[in-house]
């Protein structure tokens, strides 16, 4: 039974001032189709899967119930990390030597893996190699990182460690302890890198179709059957690609993650005084509290930044007060921040911060859990569901898919989740008065 998900009608806002670029004005499946591959979910990560199954000669079709990237890939921060969340020893530990350094290297190419796309294809999407800084607010934050740069230092990788004077002349701000920057990082224009991928993917062959909803799903004489309201597709395999905006389409899958809304804002192009102060070397940059600030600057001097908001329902309206208060602590030169939109939209989080492949059945695959690192890891797994397509065993892939787990008490998830957020704004704003009381240069 179709179970659709609460959200915004428009699209993403970004779309109109960030450069977007031009929709695909794809029309909606009407009649009967065929296929190998049915990719449920126009997202970077059902872009990617479309692209590298059709490149791999595959009959492909791709249904995306709204418009292509309407979702959390034309909605997020733009920030390409070359790792997941995890440090590389957690890796290992969680998921074994051989599985763990094939997550870690596969994590790692990630940028790279965007970049020869980005070039293979033309697509315009303001793709940069800056490096990414993340930025430390207690002493604790700054011993881990220093062990991240370690593992990676000693690897030879492009890493290093900033001490506090050297961390406030990159950010332009003397407000943390320290940080590290990670010159492998990237930055990406994501609503328009989408866009590029379902471009190449139809020039590559593949069928898309916006604005049409897979209602139903169920196997037919050894076919998978997909019904819309106007049509319907015959395919040998389905993937299933809807992440954060999954519904009821295939029972219970909806209940392995949590969609957590999550806010973008963009100020009006800053004074050229002030934009030369802030993050001058282009890179865009988190910090480690638990409700981090991801923030970056763009071309034409708009500084767009992570906020806080209501975390579930309908879309409603930011917390102005606690969203420019932070932003005004990090950087002061700003003075009365002028901001020129927001939009917001729903990212997948589950129980171990890990993205996911299920093998729901024979030749019925799901992608699911970007945990707020979507662009690299989006791309990297539909590039291994493509690959599924062209006979690779499931047991070859980064991570061979696993059983899906519903997350317990899935409905008293929301009221959680919304505690846990308010516990961590509580824990960040008592560890940031320390900073401040202990570091004066901070205020």
């Amino acid at each position: 039974m179709y179970l659709p998900i609460q959200d915004d009608s428009s699209l993403p806002r970004t779309a109109f001032t960030a450069g977007g670029g031009a929709e695909l004005a794809s029309s909606a499946l009407k009649g009967s189709h065929t296929a190998d591959v049915l990719v449920v979910g126009g997202g970077i990560g059902g872009c990617s899967a479309a692209l590298h199954a059709a490149e791999g000669g595959a009959r492909v079709v791709l249904l995306e119930a709204n418009k292509i990237g309407w979702g959390a890939s034309g909605r997020n921060g733009g920030h390409v990390a070359p790792a997941t969340k995890h440090d590389p020893d957690e890796i290992i530990a969680r998921y074994g030597a051989v599985a763990g350094q094939r997550l870690i290297d596969a994590a790692e190419e990630g940028p790279k893996v965007v970049a020869d796309l980005v070039t293979r294809h033309a697509i315009e999407c303001e793709f940069s190699v800056p490096g990414i800084i993340s930025a430390a607010h207690t002493p604790t934050a700054m011993q881990a990182m220093a062990k991240r740069v370690d593992y990676w230092a000693s690897r030879g990788r492009p890493v290093e460690m900033l001490d506090r004077r050297q961390a406030a002349d990159m950010i332009g701000s003397d407000y943390y302890l320290g940080a590290w920057i990670d010159r492998r990082g990237a930055k990406i224009n994501p609503l328009s890198f989408v866009r590029g991928l379902a471009r190449a993917a139809v020039k590559a062959g593949a069928s898309l179709y916006e604005g049409t909803r897979a209602l139903k799903i169920e196997k037919q004489s050894g076919k998978w059957l997909v019904k819309t309201e106007h049509g319907e597709v015959q395919a040998d395999m389905v993937f299933l690609c809807t992440n954060a905006y999954t519904d009821g389409l295939w029972p219970g899958l909806r209940q392995t993650i949590v969609s957590v809304r999550a806010f973008q804002f963009m100020t009006r192009p800053l004074r050229d005084n002030v934009r030369k102060t802030i993050l001058p070397g282009g890179q865009p940059m988190t910090d480690s509290r638990r409700l981090l600030s991801g923030i970056r600057l763009h071309s034409d001097g708009r500084l767009q930044f992570g906020g806080q908001g209501p975390a579930f329902g309908a879309e409603g309206e930011p917390s102005w007060g606690a969203t420019l208060g932070r932003l005004q602590k990090i950087f002061p030169q700003l003075g009365e921040i002028e901001t020129d939109f927001w939009w917001t939209g729903f990212m997948a989080m589950n129980g171990d911060n890990s993205w996911h492949i299920h093998e729901l059945a024979p030749g019925l695959l799901t992608m699911l859990g970007c945990n707020g690192r979507g662009v690299a890891l989006a791309t990297i797994y539909g590039r291994e569901l493509a690959r599924y397509a062209r006979g690779t065993p499931a047991a070859d892939f980064v991570l061979p898919p696993d059983a899906p787990r519903r997350i317990f008490a899935h409905g008293l998830v929301e009221p959680f989740v919304s505690g846990l957020i308010r516990y961590y704004a509580l824990r960040d704003a008592a560890e940031i008065r320390r900073l401040e009381r202990d570091n004066p240069a901070s205020t």
